[in-house]
Order: structure tokens, then C-alpha cells, then sequence
């Protein structure tokens, strides 16, 4: 008898024609796991275990491959069952994972702890099971769980690195869930997202944090006073000023103190799979380096990524002996964004393209993107093996109302088709709380970077109605008519623009009105769920800003204006919701 289940003797192998896994608490199967599993596939156990209990009230056992087969077994990861001989590892690589059925054997494996963790998920999805946020899971009640006889489902990523860089999106087991494998992380690693060699570990960065870090590498506060020349000749005069000011590339001092800084890094991470070499976020464009050495390779290279292609060459060349495993990332973004004219990268770098565009268009599109699109294919013709950095919020307004939505799929699809390898999709990366519809927008987002062919709108229904309860169809209606607004008047914008600008002349005061009825029907309906009620309210919270900033509805009371405005902020406050944009609490908070 299986460990909390009933004697299951008395059940059939098959039932129309299907193999019978479990039937009124009741089961054959047992788990098995090689004796020397991994700690991701003994999670990968555990979890199937737990959900399997909690979709039909059986718990099955869990014991190794030193055991004799019983004839009816869940087998994890790679074990000493003979059942892989329909197993193509070479097609499945790292990530990809294959569920089959073989006699009455269900074999689940992945060609890493991390893709037979994948593979679990996968096919607790196939039954049924959602994982739509952290605190928002459906896991149907079922008396009987059948499984075809000859059931085969043989994934992998379309892409190999997968990042929602949203912070309600950076829990560890949420991640896994949807399958982002980035563990990139900012500010002394002390924001983003983690992920435990039990839960199948991430690609994660070398040193405190996984972009814009030439301060980390060359700090000015160490070196500037008694080395300006390491630091950007501009006009004439070298500078060190914060957010204006870049590397001399081509100082042979600053190239080995970046090398032995890296290998510093590598020595208090030595797990990390990408070493980020890439230029400091600037205010202006004009922050390169413009010393005669610098200038000469860029008027070469006819780019200013000249200087910056050529030393992270130089770097990667330096160090790939030492860390073979390792790839060497760095930007293209603000001055260098076109790839040099000659230079071919190493074997061993990955430039991440950092697009600029028209938000809620897709890439190919819309005319404000051409220049967009030109460069990144640019950079694929050059040879370079590239990673994009997609903005997927208003950084100016991180409660602006973003109907951006529509672009997802058509854009990954494009990254897939052009053959970029990586996507970082960044959001509010600072509010573990969306008062917008970061959730939302973040499993959406997982499910294309995994599959830009998946269907979509399955998912968001899906979501809508589960995270949202009663009030998910009255949500719905408002965010297809904010995106219909939009595209069907052809309104650009983009990252940073202000949300009575987005709007202007889109939003009728009728129109308004049924806005506000549709969100007083969404409270309304899912006022018998605490959790769904949350969600819909926390998602008003971009409406309501719109109405604060436009002054309208409510907030046209010009007399009584700042008292609404104040106990708007304390709602966010009251909600979870702590930023109004980047680096900018809100009042409350402060």
C-alpha cells in the first residue's frame, strides 16, 4: 500500500483505454529517483508528490532506483530505470525536458535537475494546474487522473536565457514555475532574483550587479584622483562625474585592473555563468571616451561600440582559459548602440541590445521602431551573438496605465525568428507590488519567452479569471479597451511619458464613465474572495492615478483635490504599492 493512499490493489491498470494514475484516493504508482538524484530532481519529487495529493487527496510514495520495479512508477530525472531509449538529450540540451509514457511507466526527464523540474511543471499544467502568481495557484479536484497510453510532450526554450526583471515576479519558486532562468541581480546583489541549486539554480552575474557597471569595475573614488587618465576624456578634460562619464578603453592600466577585478568576482562567485562588462548609465550620449587612441579606433570602427567591442574582446580573449563556462555580456545602449564596422566579436561575448521604441507597438510595426529594428539586425548581419533588453513599463510613471500588451507575442516572435538568444524584460523592478498590472503582464511574458508561440489569450483569460476572481471579466473589458483606444487612434509613446499625455483626446467623459463603472463591477464581484478583491484593487490603482494626474472623475473636486491625492497615496500605502516611478517612493513611504 502507498504512503497515504488507500490499498489500491483492487484498481484496474487502464480505464477507457487510458492508464489510471490515481483513482479515489487510490494508487499503483510510486516516485522513483536515481539514489544519488540531484537536489532539483529530489524537489522536482517532491513537488509532483504535493500536488498530485492536493489534486486527489493520494499521496504517493518516493523511493530510489536501487529498489526493483514495481511496473508502475513515476520516474524523475535521469535514474538507473531502463526507459530513456525514446530520450533525444542532444534536442532537449540543458532546459528542454520530455514526459513520456512507456508500458506503465511515466517518465519525466530534463536534460538538467532545472529541466526536469521544467518537466514536472509541465505536465501538472497538462492536469490542470495553473501557477499564475505567487500567492494566486488553481489545482483542480480530481477523483480520477488518467494519462494516455502513449502520452509524449518534448519541450525546450526558444530562448536560452529568460529574464522578468519585475519584482513581483523575482520569487524563487513562481520562477521556476514559469521557467526564468535569470538570476541577474543590481544594487551589491541585494535586488533581484535568486534561485537555490534546489530549485535548479539560474544563469547568474559575476559582481554586484549584472549591467552599467565600468564604477565597479574602475571605481572613481579609488582611482580618479591619482589616475584621471582612466576615465573619460571629454572636451578635453577628464572627468569623473557621476552619470556623464565613462572608461578610457584603450589605457592598458584600466584593461588589467578590469581583468583582475573580474577574476575577484569569480572567486566570490564562482557559480556565475556571465561576467557583465558594460557602460555606465549616463544622462547624456556624449559620456564615451574622446582621447586620440579612443577616437582613432571608433572613426575605424565607425561606431562609438568600437572601443567598447575591441576591450571587451580583449577581456574575454584574456580570460576564457581560466573560465571556460563563462560568457562575457555587454551593452549595446545610448552611444553604442550601432555594432562597429569591422570588429568581429569573440566567441565568448554576448552584446545585449537595449531597444528603444514605440511602447505599445510592436517592433515591426511602426515607424517611431524602424531605427529600432535596423540596428538589431545590424548587429545579427556583424556576427554578434545578441541578447535584447525590452522595457516593458513607464519608468517616468510606474502607475501610468501601459497598454502594451498587444506587442508582447509579435515582438518575441521576432526575437525568435531573427535568432537572438536571450531576452530581458525589464519592469518595475522596485515594487515587489504592482499597483498596474505587473503579474499579469510578467506571465505573459514568461509563457512567450519560453514558447513565442503559445496561445496567448488563453493564458491572459486564464489569468484574468483566476487572479481576479468574480472581477477578472470586468477587467478584461478595461484593458481591451485602454489597448483598443490606443492602436485604433495609432497613439505613440514611450518609457517615460506621461499618462495625461498617453490619453489626450482618447478618453471621452462617457467613455469615463464606463471605466469607473467597470471597475466598481469588478470590486463588486469579487467581494467574496479577500485575495481576488486585493488584486482588483491594487490593479485600480493605475485608473485611479490616470484620473489624479488628468484631474478627473472624482478628482476634478479642485477644492479637495490634495486631500484625494493624499489618501490616494495612502491607498497605494495600504495596498503594497511603494513606488510611483524609478527611484521614487511614494509619499507615504518616505
Amino acid at each position: 500500500m502507498m504512503n497515504g493512499c488507500k490499498d489500491p490493489s483492487s484498481l484496474p491498470d487502464m480505464e477507457n483505454g487510458r492508464n489510471l494514475l490515481v483513482k479515489d484516493e487510490m494508487s499503483k504508482y510510486q516516485i522513483v529517483l536515481s539514489s544519488e538524484a540531484s537536489a532539483s530532481e529530489v524537489t522536482a519529487a517532491n513537488e509532483l508528490q504535493k500536488y498530485i495529493k492536493s489534486m486527489s487527496g493520494c499521496s504517493l510514495e518516493i523511493t530510489d532506483d536501487t529498489s526493483a520495479p514495481s511496473g508502475h512508477e513515476i520516474v524523475i530525472g535521469q535514474t538507473a530505470r531502463d526507459v530513456y531509449g525514446d530520450f533525444d538529450w542532444d534536442w532537449m540540451g540543458e532546459e528542454g525536458y520530455t514526459v513520456l509514457v512507456k508500458d506503465f511507466t511515466l517518465v519525466i526527464a530534463g536534460g538538467s535537475g532545472r529541466g526536469t523540474l521544467y518537466g514536472v511543471y509541465g505536465f501538472l499544467e497538462s492536469l490542470g494546474c495553473r501557477f499564475f502568481a505567487p500567492d494566486c495557484e488553481t489545482v483542480p479536484k480530481l477523483e480520477t487522473i488518467l494519462i494516455d497510453a502513449d502520452y509524449r510532450d518534448s519541450q525546450r526554450p526558444a530562448f536560452s536565457f529568460r529574464d522578468v526583471f519585475w519584482a513581483c515576479a523575482f520569487d524563487e519558486e513562481w520562477s521556476v514555475k514559469q521557467r526564468v532562468n535569470s538570476c541577474f541581480n543590481l544594487f551589491n546583489r541585494t535586488l533581484g532574483r535568486s534561485i537555490s541549486p534546489e530549485w535548479g539554480g539560474g544563469i547568474s552575474n559575476a559582481g554586484p550587479q549584472h549591467v552599467h557597471n565600468f564604477e565597479m569595475l574602475v571605481p572613481v573614488d579609488k582611482y580618479f584622483e591619482s589616475h584621471p587618465e582612466y576615465f573619460s576624456e571629454i572636451n578635453g578634460k577628464r572627468t569623473s562625474e557621476f552619470l556623464y562619464s565613462q572608461l578610457c578603453l584603450t589605457n592598458e592600466d584600466v584593461f588589467q585592473i578590469v581583468v583582475n577585478q573580474i577574476r575577484e568576482w569569480m572567486k566570490e562567485n564562482p557559480d556565475s555563468k556571465v561576467v557583465p562588462i558594460s557602460q555606465n548609465d549616463s544622462y547624456v550620449i556624449e559620456s564615451y571616451c574622446t582621447c586620440e587612441n579612443c577616437k582613432q579606433i571608433n572613426r575605424q570602427e565607425r561606431s562609438y561600440s568600437g572601443t567598447l567591442i575591441w576591450f571587451v574582446n580583449r577581456v574575454a580573449e584574456e580570460l576564457k582559459d581560466e573560465f571556460p563556462d563563462v560568457i562575457f555580456e555587454t551593452l549595446a545602449y545610448q552611444f553604442s548602440a550601432l555594432p562597429p564596422r569591422n570588429l568581429k566579436p569573440a566567441e565568448n561575448v554576448i552584446v545585449r541590445y537595449c531597444i528603444s521604441s514605440c511602447a505599445p507597438h510592436a517592433l515591426t510595426e511602426c515607424p517611431a521602431n524602424a531605427s529600432a529594428v535596423e540596428n538589431i539586425e545590424k548587429w545579427l548581419e556583424a556576427g554578434f551573438n545578441l541578447y535584447v533588453w525590452d522595457y516593458t513599463t513607464n519608468f517616468a510613471q510606474y502607475l501610468c496605465p501601459m497598454p502594451n500588451m498587444e506587442r508582447l507575442q509579435k515582438n518575441a516572435q521576432y526575437f525568435y525568428e531573427k535568432g537572438i538568444k536571450g531576452v530581458f524584460a525589464q519592469g518595475n523592478y522596485q515594487d515587489p507590488v504592482s499597483g498596474e498590472f505587473g503579474m499579469l503582464r510578467s506571465y505573459l511574458l514568461a509563457k512567450l519567452l519560453w514558447d513565442p508561440y503559445t496561445d496567448l489569450e488563453q493564458h491572459k483569460q486564464e489569468f484574468l479569471n483566476a487572479y481576479y476572481g468574480g472581477g477578472g471579466a470586468k477587467v478584461g473589458e478595461y484593458l481591451d479597451i485602454l489597448h483598443g483606444l490606443v492602436l485604433d487612434h495609432n497613439r505613440e509613446f514611450n518609457l517615460v511619458s506621461n499618462a495625461v499625455d498617453i490619453f489626450q483626446g482618447l478618453i471621452t467623459d462617457e467613455m469615463l464613465a464606463e471605466l469607473d463603472a467597470l471597475w466598481a463591477d469588478a470590486v463588486a464581484a469579487a467581494e467574496d474572495d479577500e485575495t481576488a478583491l486585493l488584486h482588483v484593487r491594487r490593479s485600480e490603482l493605475q485608473y485611479r492615478y490616470y484620473k489624479m494626474l488628468s484631474k478627473r472623475g472624482e478628482f476634478s473636486d479642485e477644492e479637495n483635490y490634495e486631500a484625494l491625492a493624499a489618501a490616494f497615496n495612502n491607498d497605494c500605502g495600504e495596498l503594497g504599492v511603494s513606488y510611483f516611478s524609478e527611484g521614487n517612493p511614494i509619499p507615504w513611504n518616505n
